[in-house]
């Protein structure tokens, strides 16, 4: 008779059970807990990397400087009684040139203000504040954007807008502005064809250049360029916020300007609308006009 083995003691086993199965859920406790590193670890670096881009981006992009927007809001919304201060300002105006047998241009029944310029020309620059301030009292632009003359500019760096992309809508007149070149001198936008061929007809030989379809006119207003140094190197809200004074400078040749430019458009479109072309300022600048 083969003799029995010895069996194993039943408090052993049952020990060495305990003892692998603490050793094994310590070990998936251990995974578990290094893959949740692994995993917070990862995203601390993806949030890092997103933090650097952003960060990189926000270096890179172009910084507007400062104010750049407020001052053409400021032009769009020239209080009335502050033209009727002003009148025609202290201005010396370079007088439109008649063309002979020359109509007004209607367009859907109303008369048509044509203006040509760029927008490296410091000549266009000032003539856009005065042109802008008194287009808003017969109508309302969207689009008007901040901009500057480079430098180099007859006038050096002077802020002023940009007709280009923007509309104008009116109950009197039809505008259109075209920016041939931008601060660079290359080309932005061509004239249709029928500006086009009035610009040739006319005689059109630098910006700006105005077409009231009975008159033409380039720079029309003389006075900033020989004494009036408080556009070029300033900030746009700076030169607004002299508006506000009469008497400035700045008030004197911007908003007198625009009451001439105003009296000028009122002969276009017959005096309406009243309010407007009846203003003291107005009434004031169309005896300089003659």
């Amino acid at each position: 008779m083969a003799k029995a083995g010895k069996q194993p003691n039943k408090a052993a086993q049952e020990s060495a059970r305990a003892r692998l199965a603490a050793e094994r859920q310590k070990a998936e406790a251990t995974a578990r807990r290094n893959k949740m590193f692994g995993i917070a670890a990862a995203a601390a670096a993806l949030l890092l990397v997103v933090v650097g881009v952003i960060i990189a981006i926000g270096m890179n992009r172009p910084q507007a400087a400062e104010g750049t927007d407020g001052y053409v809001a400021t032009l769009q919304n020239i209080p009335a009684a502050s033209l009727d201060a002003v009148g025609p300002g202290s201005l010396t105006v370079s007088p439109a040139q008649p063309i002979p047998g020359g109509q007004v241009q209607m367009v859907d029944g109303k008369p048509r203000l044509l203006y040509i310029g760029a927008e490296y020309c410091s000549y266009c620059g000032f003539t856009r504040w005065p042109l802008t301030i008194a287009l808003e009292r017969f109508g309302d632009f969207e689009g008007l954007k901040a901009t500057r003359t480079p430098a180099g500019g007859a006038l050096g760096d002077i802020p002023t807008l940009s007709y280009l992309g923007s509309t104008y809508t009116s109950d009197y007149l039809v505008f259109k502005g075209y920016e041939m070149k931008d601060a660079q001198g290359r080309d932005l936008e061509p004239l249709s064809t029928e500006d086009e061929q009035i610009a040739q007809q006319h005689g059109m030989t630098g910006y700006p250049w105005l077409y009231w379809g009975t008159h033409t006119s380039g720079t029309p207003f003389l006075q900033p360029f020989t004494q009036g140094g408080y556009l070029p190197g300033k900030t746009g809200d700076s030169v607004a916020a002299k508006l506000a004074d009469p008497n400035s400078p700045e008030a004197q040749g911007i908003l007198g300007a625009a009451n001439v430019t105003t009296a000028q458009i009122c002969a276009l479109t017959g005096d309406q609308p009243s309010d407007v072309c009846s203003a003291p300022g107005v009434v004031a600048a169309k005896a300089v006009l003659g």
